[in-house]
C-alpha cells in the first residue's frame, strides 16, 4: 500500500490532518520534523539556533529517507522538504503526494525558525508554491474543519491510487 505524503507551508495543517487520515484509514502516522527532533534530541528551533538551516536540511533529508521506505503510512513532511528534489523522488517511489494549501495570512509563526512573520511567509510561499503544485497529485484547500480536509484528501488519494 502506498504512503500518503502531505506537503505544504509550515502550519498549514499537515500534522493535524495527517493524524486524522491515519486514524480514519488505520495507517501509521509519521512526522518528518518529529523524526529530526528525535534523532537530534532537541527541538527544531534549537537545531536552527545551534547548527543552522544547512544542518537541519541534512537531518531532514535523513528523516525523509527513513519515512519514505515505510509502507502504507501517512507522512507529514516539513514545509521545506520540496526544496530538495531528492526528498520528493524518495517520497514518490512509494507514495502519493497531497498538497495542503492554506491562506498564508492564516499560518502560525510561533516556534517556527524560518516563519518569523507574515511577510517572511509570503516570500517563502512565492518560492515554494510552484514546487508544491508541481509535485502534488492531490491538492486540497484547508479552509474548513481538519476532519473535512482529511476526508477530502482521502477521497483524492483513493481516486489516484489503486491500492
Amino acid at each position: 500500500m502506498k504512503n500518503v505524503v502531505l506537503i505544504g507551508m509550515p502550519s498549514c495543517g499537515k500534522s493535524t490532518v495527517g493524524k486524522i487520515i491515519a486514524e480514519k484509514t488505520g495507517r501509521k502516522f509519521i512526522d518528518t520534523d518529529s523524526l529530526v527532533e528525535e534523532t537530534c534530541g532537541v527541538s527544531i528551533p534549537e537545531i536552527f539556533n545551534a547548527n543552522g538551516e544547512k544542518y537541519f536540511r541534512e537531518k531532514e533529508r535523513e528523516a525523509v529517507l527513513r519515512a519514505a521506505v515505510s509502507d502504507g503510512a501517512v507522512i507529514a513532511c516539513g514545509g521545506g522538504v520540496v526544496l530538495d528534489e531528492r526528498n520528493i523522488n524518495a517520497l514518490k517511489e512509494n507514495g502519493i503526494i497531497a498538497f495542503i494549501k492554506r491562506d498564508v495570512n492564516t499560518l502560525s509563526t510561533e516556534g517556527r525558525p524560518l516563519s518569523k512573520d507574515v511577510e517572511t511567509l509570503k516570500k517563502m510561499e512565492k518560492i515554494r508554491m510552484p514546487l508544491y503544485e508541481k509535485y502534488a497529485v492531490v491538492t486540497v484547500i484547508n479552509d474548513k474543519k481538519p476532519i473535512d480536509t482529511a476526508e477530502e484528501i482521502i477521497r483524492g488519494i483513493n481516486e489516484n491510487n489503486d491500492n
